[in-house]
């Protein structure tokens, strides 16, 4: 089946899959080839992408949160925001959370800048997650 990861900014993944498990907001979902269709939510966690068979894992993307498509020979997933767990770079993520950490330490509790930040740092928190 095809799998599609797609953001915003970019085209996270697209290729050939013989499974794929997703993070929806009511707990995992494996999608096998002929899957029934459906739409459902996704939670912020893992997409992980089988190439060959079930019960390995070729290719593992962190996600923000968004939607799949599933059809009998396609999944699309539409995420807030999507990156490759292997290409994140540990020392740079780490650098960024301590800098956003600074960040946040010099803002008052009611700044609305705030929010963003605790954003960015779960966000690289989550690839840090699997590193």
């Amino acid at each position: 089946m095809r799998v599609r990861i797609v953001c915003p900014e970019l085209s996270a993944y697209e290729g050939e899959a013989a499974f794929v498990a997703l993070p929806s907001t009511t707990g995992e979902l494996g999608v096998l080839p002929h899957h029934a269709n459906e739409i459902c939510t996704i939670a912020k966690g893992y997409v992980r992408v089988s190439d060959v068979q079930a019960g390995t894992v070729d290719h593992t993307f962190a996600v923000s949160g968004g939607y799949a498509e599933i059809t009998g020979e396609e999944v699309v997933i539409l995420a807030e925001r999507a990156a490759d767990v292997d290409a994140a770079n540990a020392e740079e993520l780490r650098k960024r959370v301590a800098d956003f950490g600074d960040k946040l330490s010099n803002l008052s509790e009611d700044d609305a800048r705030r929010a963003y930040l605790y954003n960015e740092i779960a966000w690289c928190e989550l690839l840090l997650a699997k590193k």
